[in-house]
């Protein structure tokens, strides 16, 4: 047999797969069918809350990615018989009005294994459940687990903070945390940092943000390698260097994970597993497909509160490969829109077990929380201190559309003309975040930044 042939009737079986997962839940999915014209989404409402962060970690966060990370948008969705479904997304949304539109007057039975509009998934899987009485992973498949290993997340920060936030994070029952490297802090140095305050077992997941070569991340992951708190790798190298993706799974300890890539990777040989981001029932059921046929591990990242996090879990315990650490934001916020918090206990959470997505959401709290004001941007300069030199001083607006993730690659910050080193992962730099607004130093670049990228100290 040809290797196109192989590899087309290889698509054809997984996609048979990927559309056969969902009858599993055979019973309940006919019901859904016989009973899908008695209930009708007749309104749909939309509010963007900003909770508030820990403090310990607040400033730090909001300065890294702006209001648009501290946002989620949640959605209720109100039927004509008087259920009402949620759904979350994190940030923002950016599903329109007449993205919404287009539900009005439909079942919520009609969008079974949908596979976009990941908010409305929600709330439909929340609308039938409750409908019928059950919880929605009936919808989806049989039960293979009911604790969901969930991983915390965070931003790259000094190496003395990224030691609180293993601490917190661990002081919450997580046993994982994730977050992007960037090109202004040494990954060595927080490594070694984080490894002196995590508890035994406690492991780093690590996303090299796909942007980089096999000849610059190699050594570094080599290096990683000689501490125990690394765990994985997500997206090392630009996903055009396919041998390099292969020499990596092959040779290095850590699991090497594919997001901004093709899942079929996995059935390649070319990672460890996959992480699926923010996946509608049908996209996760065929990367679940993809990952049973190549016997590999996957993830989802579903950030949002519980309501996003209470769908991630009925998601996760029906897909036999669902076995990676799933990231979501739950308790990164210091307050929250649920009658019961999801607790992590030993790294996992409870499949919640009532109708829908068996979580009970306080509209009031909802509703009060919308109406306050948006965390407002205040002056603040990024001071990048390479260890022989250069210190660069730069504005970085988190705030305006576009530049949300500039501090993760230098030339996103500064441009293509970058003064001192040649950016890197594991150059001998620190950043530091600088606020005080009553030093004339302060002032004077401040004013410099106006109309200019950096400033060169």
């Amino acid at each position: 047999m040809n290797d196109s042939r192989r590899h087309f009737l290889h698509h054809c079986s997984v996609l048979a797969a990927a559309t056969a997962l969902p009858q599993q839940a055979n019973a309940w999915i006919e019901q859904a069918r016989l009973k899908r014209d008695k209930i009708t989404i007749t309104r749909i409402e939309r509010f963007v809350i900003h909770l508030p962060y820990h403090d310990f970690h607040a400033k730090a966060l909001f300065r890294y990615h702006g209001p648009n990370i501290q946002a989620r948008t949640i959605y209720k969705v109100t039927t004509d018989i008087g259920l009402v479904g949620w759904g979350e997304s994190w940030g923002v949304s950016s599903l329109s009005r007449e993205d919404r539109r287009r539900y009005i007057g439909t079942s919520p039975f009609d969008w079974l294994a949908a596979r976009k509009d990941l908010p409305m998934n929600m709330a439909a899987y929340d609308l039938m459940g409750k409908f019928l009485q059950i919880p929605a992973w009936k919808l989806i498949g049989p039960q293979v687990r009911t604790r969901i290993p969930v991983a915390a997340w965070t931003v790259s920060q000094e190496p003395e903070a990224m030691q609180r936030e293993v601490r917190h994070a661990a002081s919450l029952g997580y046993r994982w945390i994730k977050y992007h490297i960037d090109e202004i802090q040494n990954v060595l140095e927080q490594t070694k940092a984080m490894e002196k305050v995590a508890p035994k077992g406690f492991r780093v997941h690590y996303d090299f943000n796909v942007n980089s070569t096999l000849s610059h991340v190699e050594p570094i992951i080599r290096e990683l390698e000689k501490h125990s708190i690394v765990g994985r790798i997500e997206d090392p190298i630009r996903i055009s260097e396919v041998e390099g993706w292969r020499h990596l799974t092959e040779t290095c300890e850590s699991e090497i994970l594919v997001h901004h890539g093709p899942t079929e990777f996995m059935n390649r040989g070319l990672c460890d597993g996959s992480m699926a981001g923010h996946a509608p029932i049908g996209n996760a059921t065929r990367i679940s497909a993809l990952a049973d046929s190549a016997q590999l591990p996957f993830m989802l990242q579903q950030c949002g509160g519980f309501i996003n996090q209470a769908f991630l879990a009925h998601e996760a315990s029906v897909f036999p490969q669902a076995t990676l650490d799933h990231v979501n934001l739950a308790l990164h916020w210091d307050d929250h829109v649920c009658e019961q918090p999801m607790k992590v206990s030993d790294g996992k959470v409870n499949v919640p077990q009532g109708p829908g997505l068996g979580i009970e959401v306080v509209e009031e709290r909802v509703r009060e929380i919308a109406q306050q004001p948006v965390p407002a941007y205040e002056p603040f300069l990024v001071r990048i201190m390479y260890q022989n030199g250069p210190t660069i001083v730069t504005r970085h607006r988190p705030h305006l559309k576009g530049h949300t993730d500039d501090l993760r690659i230098m030339s996103r910050l500064l441009g293509d003309d970058i003064p001192g080193p040649e950016p890197g992962y594991n150059n001998q730099v620190r950043t530091e975040m600088w606020d005080d607004i009553e030093d004339p130093l302060f002032q004077t670049i401040w004013k410099q930044t106006e109309s200019q990228q950096y400033v060169v100290l």
